[in-house]
């Protein structure tokens, strides 16, 4: 990684930090940064989906906001790590999202408006994983196995944000997709035969999804 990307990836106070330490403790140091940086870009989705338990309680609304300015934050560094089509569209949501934040702190969020909005921000940022596995190539479609079902799960939980019209649709091309990745596993041309069907099936899936939204 270059010094540009770590600095990227890393606060000023984390850098900081770490040139502070001796060679062995900056290399833990480092990986302990790293570690809990992906881990919480990887649970933005547990962020909002507390916020949305804890909303319609009006003496929450701080805990509430706190929450969604943590999800706008981690929304923002994620669509960062995408194509240009779907980082616009995770963009608009961040919007939305940091849209929310005073009302929360007053206490009159609509629990409606920021159902739609997580499941929206859901099935976006599934896409975007999914279509970032992709660029990798069919070959280590396999590697991401569990990655892979994780976001198709992802997708399935933000699905009442489609219209009926898509509904229908996106069910059977889900369920299509989900077997075809748990073949993954196989090997030889068996193997091979279920890499081209997933990757076919998750192209279109990712294209129904941002078509969609």
């Amino acid at each position: 990684m270059s010094l540009s990307n770590l600095k990227r990836v890393l606060t000023r106070k984390q850098i900081q930090f770490i040139m502070k330490k001796p060679f062995s403790i900056l290399i833990t140091s480092l990986l302990l940064i790293f570690s809990t940086n992906t881990f919480a870009q990887s649970n933005i989705e547990g962020i909002l989906d507390k916020a949305i338990s804890l909303a319609g309680q009006k003496s929450e609304g701080p805990q509430i906001a706190s929450l969604l300015g943590t999800g706008v934050s981690l929304l923002e560094r994620e669509a960062n790590t995408g194509n240009a089509d779907i980082k616009n569209k995770l963009l608009g949501q961040l919007g939305a999202l940091n849209g929310l934040i005073p009302l929360a702190n007053s206490g009159k969020l609509d629990l409606g408006s920021l159902s739609k909005i997580v499941n929206t921000v859901k099935m976006l940022v599934a896409a975007n994983r999914l279509k970032t596995m992709l660029s990798d190539g069919k070959s280590n479609l396999s590697q991401n196995e569990t990655n892979i079902a994780r976001n198709l799960n992802l997708l399935k939980a933000g699905s009442s944000v489609l219209g009926s019209s898509v509904q229908n649709h996106f069910g059977k091309l889900l369920a299509s997709t989900t077997k075809s990745v748990g073949k993954l596993d196989k090997s030889g041309l068996f193997g091979k035969l279920a890499a081209s069907a997933t990757n076919k099936k998750l192209e279109k899936i990712i294209s129904l999804v941002t078509s969609a939204l």
